[in-house]
């Protein structure tokens, strides 16, 4: 999947793509649309903003443990046959 970001300003329901992205005319396309308004987030307040989680403060959880690609089939893929 590609993904191209441009700015642009929507007129009369139709989105103009920029003069370097026409190779993008006729294709089916995904488009998510941001508001700039809605991207400032300066008016969060400290409770309102989401923490952030730190994801090395959980590395703990595989002290010890011998984890890698060969002990994850080996736990996967038993062989079922008896």
């Amino acid at each position: 999947m590609n993904a191209v970001e441009f700015q642009t300003t929507v007129h009369n329901g139709a989105i103009k793509l920029p003069d370097d992205q026409k190779s993008w005319d006729g294709k089916k396309i995904r488009v998510i649309l941001l508001d700039e308004a809605s991207l400032d987030t300066t008016d969060l307040s400290a409770t309102e903003a989401t923490p952030v989680i730190d994801f090395f403060s959980y590395a703990g959880i595989w002290e010890n443990r011998e984890i890698n690609q060969d002990t994850i089939r080996t736990k996967a893929w038993r062989d079922t046959k008896r």
